[in-house]
């Protein structure tokens, strides 16, 4: 499984770069061989939404007169899904078996509690960078491993435990506004015309900073108030790995400055750019992690990656990949220009418009809607969102931020699953319960933000 994964990615990544758009063939044949391992070793709500994929490809063979075109464009977009995400996570492999992310890691998480909650919060959002959900994963072993060491017990312990849980998904959730290793930006800015992905990751980095102040007051106050009420085990706090945190740093930079140079200076679309620079950057770092053998490269990093970690990831994203097939069936069975005609009829104000996109993201998210189909029903129900004021770019910026809010106020994502497992939390606790109030606040706060970018418009 894990060398289609591959080839799929390889194909994606050459029909972006040499522009061919209509050559997807290969790709879609790909994906349909991919499809019956998902329907095995996805979860259930994966499996789900593949079984709906299948009902509603056969439901627009049946009805839709272009279904030949629906569905080649829904698989195809689903190839890209995958092909996108199967680049990612190549990182993980790297990540996973190196010295120095563990080293930071450990560091994140030692710490006395308010520094540890924020440490872990900046952390996790430094590593969602290179490793999405694998930062998550990275930090709660870590984490679990350090408590199952020091056996802590009582009240005090567990509090510690709930604020590094909740840290780790508030760190997670920012970084997908704007990263070019993220969804959001990349993927909404294909949706709307006008709009590229360097606009839509330059705004979504300035939303995401003021996600990330926002959240640190408010962990920092949070923690402020578990000390003041129960009695927390104190730690023995680690240094400062600063020489790791550099080659961390270096190492950020250097592929976003690749990424930025193959977009500007080769024209590259940053889809394309990311599907050649990250495989390249993760076989380079387990070359160096190697002791630079290639043959150790490829009987031990490259054969866990294409044989265990590549096809897990597959099957945890499923639900992604599906969503993204199922965007633009739906849009052409359920005749959705006409709800997009009522809604300009409507005449919504700016304000109006944008909250209720917002607002129904998340809502739709709570239910465990994936934020893929909600946004792509979104922008094609406001199909002109000049009409009502509002700028292509704006609402790709709302929709990115619904899109990453929604990874930490549902507990049906896999942020909340993952973290809820590994630290032996409810995915319904740590989402409603521990972090409710943080999920409320920031609700309102983003409304109050909507209302002010329209009335300073």
């Amino acid at each position: 499984m894990g060398v289609l994964l591959l080839a799929l990615m390889m194909l994606e990544g050459a029909r972006a770069c040499l522009h061919l758009d209509r050559a997807f063939l290969p790709s879609l044949c790909l994906m349909v061989a991919i499809v019956p391992y998902l329907m095995v070793q996805a979860g259930k709500v994966g499996r789900l939404f593949i079984m709906l994929s299948i009902l509603m490809a056969g439901i627009a063979a049946m009805r839709l007169e272009n279904s030949a075109e629906v569905l080649g464009e829904a698989l195809s977009r689903a190839a890209f899904f995958q092909a996108f995400l199967t680049a990612v996570f190549t990182l993980q492999e790297a990540a996973y078996r190196s010295a120095t992310i563990n080293q930071i890691g450990l560091y994140l998480i030692s710490q006395p509690l308010r520094k540890q909650s924020i440490l872990t919060l900046l952390g996790t959002n430094a590593m969602a960078l290179m490793m999405n959900m694998g930062s998550l994963v990275m930090i709660g072993a870590l984490a679990r491993d350090r408590a199952a060491g020091n056996q802590p017990s009582g009240s005090g312990a567990s509090q510690r435990s709930e604020m590094t849980a909740v840290a780790a998904i508030r760190g997670f959730s920012p970084s997908a506004m704007w990263s070019p290793l993220a969804l959001p930006p990349v993927f909404l800015s294909s949706l709307m015309s006008g709009v590229t992905p360097g606009e839509a990751m330059r705004v979504g980095f300035v939303l995401s900073m003021a996600v990330l102040i926002f959240s640190c007051l408010f962990t920092y106050l949070q923690g402020s108030i578990v000390l003041h009420r129960h009695a927390v085990p104190t730690v023995d706090a680690r240094r400062l790995p600063l020489a790791s945190m550099m080659r961390l740093a270096l190492l950020l930079c250097g592929i976003f400055l690749a990424i930025y140079l193959a977009t500007e200076e080769l024209a590259l679309s940053s889809s394309a750019a990311v599907m050649i620079i990250i495989p390249l950057t993760s076989c380079l770092w387990m070359v160096v992690g190697q002791g630079h053998s290639l043959t150790s490269l490829v009987t031990g990093p490259l054969r866990s990656m294409a044989t265990i970690r590549l096809p897990r990831q597959a099957a945890e994203t499923s639900v992604i990949v599906s969503a993204a097939f199922l965007g633009p069936v739906i849009v052409e069975l359920f005749s959705i220009r006409v709800v997009a005609q009522a809604v300009q009829d409507a005449n919504f104000s700016a304000f109006t418009l944008l909250s209720l996109a917002y607002l129904a993201v998340l809502a739709l998210a709570m239910v465990g809607i994936n934020p893929v189909l909600t946004t792509t029903l979104a922008v094609a129900v406001i199909a002109d969102p000049a009409a009502h004021g509002v700028s292509p770019l704006a609402l790709i910026a709302i929709l990115s931020a619904a899109w990453a809010m929604a990874a930490q106020f549902s507990p049906y994502t896999g942020t909340a699953t993952i973290i809820g497992r590994l630290f032996d939390i409810p995915a319904e606790r740590l989402v409603l319960v521990r972090n409710g109030p943080f999920m409320a606040v920031t609700i309102l706060l983003s409304l109050a933000g909507i209302y002010a970018f329209v009335a300073l418009k």
